[in-house]
């Protein structure tokens, strides 16, 4: 028994220009920081947590290292 599917029905083409669209604007700069709020990036010398791609041990990788061996099975991984 064959079933019958709704047709799907033809979207409109879409007519005009976009020219006269008015955008909000951004702001022109940024807002102020709270204060006693911490703002800046990370050093990029800090450490952080990778896992194995061979094992998914956890492996604490020092700043600066794109390479490390994992404790567990000894793999090379890199990040």
């Amino acid at each position: 028994m064959a079933t019958s599917k709704p047709k799907a029905k033809k979207g409109k083409k879409p007519t005009g220009s976009l020219d006269n669209i008015s955008v909000s604007k951004g702001l022109k700069k940024s807002p102020p920081a709270p204060k006693g709020e911490v703002t800046g990036h990370m050093s990029p010398w800090g450490g952080a947590y990778y896992w194995c791609w061979a094992c998914g041990a956890r492996n604490y990788v020092p700043g600066g290292y794109d390479l490390f061996v994992c404790w567990r099975d000894g793999a090379l991984n890199r990040i």
